[in-house]
């Protein structure tokens, strides 16, 4: 990298970082962030009491099934904090988001060279769904850092091959294990990304190979089997020592942990899906539903480039019969983007909240959205061509940075104009704010505006986790004293997302409603007097 390659980097990630520092308590909070709350302290009392304190692995919520690297790192960070729990946890979730970025950046200039990497990082930076998942989503942006961090160890092993330095399945071996400390799942999506990997370069050298003895073939064969087990030493002994639960019966509970994540999507026959404008029940959505959720929540910028990337392919297939060490790695990426997709596909796997289980298949298609920018400005096309792609390409980027102005801190409820219609028409067609970002907004709005002279206390709720609007009002000077948690009886104010209706549940005035495109959010209801109870 020459030093002007070296700035320019150094000031697109000094950017993000300033940018981060500056937004990141703009955000609200997700009813999985106080789920996880306590698990970080369970955990570190689990070992300052030398395995006498057992609720990190007796908690009632089921939170033993996940992995807590990421919820110790946050306990830790609070106890040098000046910052609230909440805008600790949401800067440190930022900043593993930002490292996801610099991995998705290293990817692609490992492959492609710097201008693959720099158009990467700028992929995955104006993904809106990632970007605003960044900052208070409390397991899949750490799970989708270490995913990224996994592949690339895993496609800088192959220049490597057959033999390894202890360095590099050492590193392969802790970023799987953190992975899995945080979602034990993500061994199955890598294992077949190592096998891919390695029997593609024996594949790629089977000339040489056959040169020699069987025997020099089965050598090297087992020498990936020794490679594997090494790694997979070491993963399994750093995922252990994030997952206390896992310690009691290091083989057998985190293979149960997996089973049970399956069957706990299994059991959600109660959760109403909101896809093309109609409620379905989980296991009625259509078994494109994780494909569409991707596709009309990506820029227009990115579904070009990989549409370029996809045209590039074809051409290389057609006109060259060798793989090449860059087009073998680029197929492994999109190997780890396609398996997890139709593996869960295939097995009819629920889901719901969009694609956000799979953000880390993002960076992958960042990474791929960088690669085939590069080579689309390396190739040969006529020159008119590329101008004309590269236009097209920054207009993309232009509006896309414009909509994400317009939507913070509500980067997350993006879609796309080619599918999804914008978030005007697509927001009645698809679920928005689903995890309840937008409390944040309402109740400080409630706060400011809402009888500032009541002399009783205001009873208000809200239609989620309590956590996502008492947090504000115990941190707000004086807010404590003029407001109190309904319970038991209706409140005078109501705060409700507008998922599945229920900011219909009590009648009343609309007060305030966080809306972005004139699509609703979130509603702040006065609710009508003597009303006892939700329709």
């Amino acid at each position: 990298m020459n030093r002007k390659e070296k700035f320019l980097i150094t000031a697109l990630f000094t950017f993000i970082f300033l940018i981060i520092c500056k937004t990141f308590r703009d955000y609200g909070i997700t009813w999985d962030e106080d789920f996880h709350r306590p698990y970080g302290d369970f955990i570190l009392r689990w070992y300052s009491s030398h395995f006498k304190d057992m609720a990190a692995v007796q908690d009632p919520q089921a939170i033993t099934l996940y992995g807590g690297f990421f919820d110790i790192l946050v306990q830790l960070a609070n106890y040098w904090s000046p910052l609230g729990f909440f805008e600790t946890r949401h800067l440190l979730g930022a900043l593993f988001g930002l490292w996801t970025i610099f991995m998705t950046y290293k990817i692609a200039r490992h492959i492609a060279g710097y201008l693959a990497g720099f158009f990467a990082a700028l992929c995955l930076v104006l993904q809106p769904v990632f970007y605003g998942h960044m900052f208070n989503n409390p397991v899949d942006i750490p799970f989708a850092a270490l995913f990224t961090t996994t592949i690339y160890c895993l496609i800088t092993t192959y220049d490597q091959l057959p033999r390894l330095p202890p360095k590099d399945f050492l590193k392969l071996g802790l970023s799987l294990g953190l992975l899995m400390g945080i979602r034990v799942g993500g061994i199955f999506f890598i294992l077949p990304c190592i096998a891919l990997c390695w029997l593609s370069w024996f594949e790629n050298q089977k000339s040489q190979i056959r040169s020699g003895s069987v025997m020099a073939a089965l050598k090297i064969l087992f020498g990936f089997i020794r490679n594997l087990l090494w790694i997979l030493a070491i993963a399994w002994t750093v995922m252990l020592v994030c997952w206390p639960w896992a310690q009691l019966r290091p083989i057998k509970n985190p293979l149960e942990a997996a089973f049970k994540f399956a069957r706990f999507c299994a059991n959600q026959k109660n959760l109403p899906i909101l896809f093309e404008g109609k409620y379905r029940e989980i296991f009625e959505v259509p078994k494109y539903y994780l494909f569409k959720s991707i596709f009309i929540t990506l820029p227009e910028f990115l579904l070009m480039v990989l549409f370029i990337g996809g045209i590039f392919v074809v051409f290389h297939r057609l006109h060259k019969s060798e793989l090449t060490t860059k087009a073998i790695k680029t197929g492994l990426l999109i190997f780890a983007f396609l398996f997890p997709v139709l593996a869960a596909t295939a097995f009819s796997t629920p889901h719901f909240d969009g694609y956000r289980h799979y953000l880390f298949l993002t960076p992958i298609l960042a990474a791929l959205g960088g690669i085939s920018f590069a080579t689309l400005i390396h190739s040969k096309t006529a020159l008119i061509l590329r101008i004309c792609a590269g236009l097209a390409i920054t207009y993309s980027v232009c509006l896309t940075v414009f909509d994400m102005h317009r939507l913070h801190p509500y980067e997350n409820v993006y879609f796309n104009q080619i599918q999804g219609g914008g978030l005007a028409k697509a927001g009645h067609q698809y679920e928005t704010d689903y995890w309840g970002n937008s409390y944040r907004e309402g109740i400080l709005w409630v706060i400011k505006n809402y009888r500032p002279n009541s002399k009783r206390k205001i009873r208000i709720m809200n239609s989620s986790m309590p956590v996502q609007i008492d947090y504000y009002i115990q941190k707000t000077p004086g807010a404590r004293d003029r407001f109190e948690m309904a319970q038991g009886h209706a409140p005078d104010i109501y705060l409700s997302t507008t998922r599945w209706e229920h900011h219909r549940d009590f009648p009343g005035k609309a007060l305030y409603v966080v809306k972005r495109d004139g699509i609703p959010l979130l509603y702040v209801v006065e609710v009508a007097k003597n009303t006892r109870g939700p329709r």
